[in-house]
């Protein structure tokens, strides 16, 4: 009986061990390239940006190609039209004029059309109540670390991505370093920034005092928030190593007629400032 056993536990071992080396080819050359719309409209009044450009095969190594000649147009459900032309310096990206803002209240709906396609995608804009305070504190868990915490009447069934900023410079502006919370407590930490600097730290959080913190916090869809979590997922990889595949991208924009997606997203949202200096 033992070696019965023996057997097949050798017999399966060898299973398992065959499988871990066999050869698994990869079609990455021949995809279709896809349109990639990003942007978005917000409470701001400032110059809007609509980014267009095509996906690429996996091993490019140069930036994605801008799509111009494209005619771009948000507009909102009391019939007002906003016009974005496009930058002759960059390619692929389009703007509106500098004091367009975003009311809330109002649903938006992006329309670009180019070479024959008509994409669509709307989002609505909610309401967002003021900041109270921001106060930085030290952490109880090191010495060294400031927590910069809010204080605000938000309703928590929302999603809210939170941005920071010392001095104007913006802390977490890349879209993997995006802070996004489903459940905001008044007096949460939604950062942490440190009192010396960090060889490891490539963004170098150090507060000095008299440092100006300001948090700026977007009340966003919960579309938007997949969104965001699931490129988060795609740029930095699953923990654990070993889980199941990632999901595909979700976006909310399609080609009028087709209905085909696009890559990207579309959105609208309120923003609110809140301030605090380093003593």
């Amino acid at each position: 009986m033992k070696n019965i056993k023996r057997s097949v536990y050798v017999f399966l071992l060898s299973i398992v061990a065959a499988s871990c080396i066999e050869r698994i080819d990869v079609m990455t050359d021949y995809i279709s390239s896809r349109w990639v719309i990003y942007g978005y409209i917000t409470t701001d009044a400032k110059q809007h940006s609509i980014r267009i450009t095509r996906s690429a095969g996996y091993f490019t190594e140069d930036s994605p190609a801008g799509v111009s000649g494209a005619a771009v147009t948000i507009s909102d459900d009391a019939g007002n039209v906003f016009y974005l032309d496009e930058n002759p310096e960059d390619p692929g990206l389009y703007q509106t004029a500098d004091d367009v803002r975003g009311e809330e209240g109002k649903t938006y709906t992006l329309d670009v059309q180019a070479n024959a396609q008509h994409y669509r995608a709307s989002a609505y804009l909610v309401h967002l109540n003021d900041i109270d305070s921001v106060i930085l504190r030290t952490s109880a868990f090191s010495e060294n670390l400031v927590e910069v915490r809010v204080f605000a009447d938000f309703p928590k069934e929302n999603h809210y991505n939170i941005f920071v900023s010392v001095n104007d410079s913006l802390r977490n502006s890349t879209i993997n370093r995006f802070r996004v919370t489903s459940n905001f407590n008044s007096g949460m930490s939604c950062y942490v920034l440190r009192k010396s600097p960090d060889d490891d730290d490539e963004n170098n959080n150090r507060l000095r005092p008299g440092d100006k913190v300001t948090v700026t916090i977007n009340a966003i869809s919960e579309e938007y928030a997949t969104f965001i979590s699931t490129a988060q997922t795609e740029l930095n990889g699953n923990i654990p190593i070993f889980s199941g595949p990632p999901a595909n991208v979700p976006s909310n924009i399609r080609e009028v007629n087709t209905q085909t997606l696009a890559l990207g997203f579309f959105t609208a949202f309120p923003s609110r400032f809140g301030n605090a200096t380093y003593e």
